[in-house]
């Protein structure tokens, strides 16, 4: 199912649904609360330092962050160093801030099966391809950085 390999747009459906159930209830609120509203910046800002950062990598090395697009250059360089996939990390860390900032489990929940959908089917189908297409270069690659962190 070509959906699943749409990061981005997974995590917005996910999110939005956990939007949804909120407001269809009355418990939707958005709320900056002592050190639960200061962590919840953090992680944030951590999510958008990913997000900037592998941006800039993509256009640098002139290859898309698009996963329905094939990649001409395998980045090693910058966040992904330290992570295969640092746009996803960011991703499923900005469902964390989420739900820090509306103190509610359902966007945990959300992140959680983002992860999940990410981590057993969009990742291994890129892998796939790295893998054909980069060949030895992606092999110690992979071997030396995580999937995630």
């Amino acid at each position: 199912m070509n959906i699943f390999r749409l990061s981005f747009l997974n995590w917005l459906i996910l999110n939005g649904i956990a939007v949804s159930l909120l407001y269809a209830n009355g418990l939707f609120s958005w709320s900056f609360s002592g050190w639960v509203g200061i962590l919840a910046i953090l992680v944030a800002l951590e999510s958008f330092g990913w997000i900037a950062t592998s941006l800039f990598y993509f256009i640098r090395h002139k290859t898309s962050p698009n996963p329905m697009n094939q990649a001409t250059f395998l980045i090693t360089q910058g966040p992904f160093r330290l992570s295969r996939n640092p746009l996803y990390l960011a991703f499923t860390s900005m469902s964390i801030s989420v739900a820090l900032f509306t103190h509610s489990p359902y966007f945990l929940v959300s992140g959680l099966i983002y992860w999940l959908i990410t981590d057993l089917y969009t990742i291994p189908q890129e892998e796939k391809f790295l893998s054909e297409h980069f060949g030895d270069e992606w092999a110690s690659y992979s071997q030396q950085t995580r999937r995630w962190l």
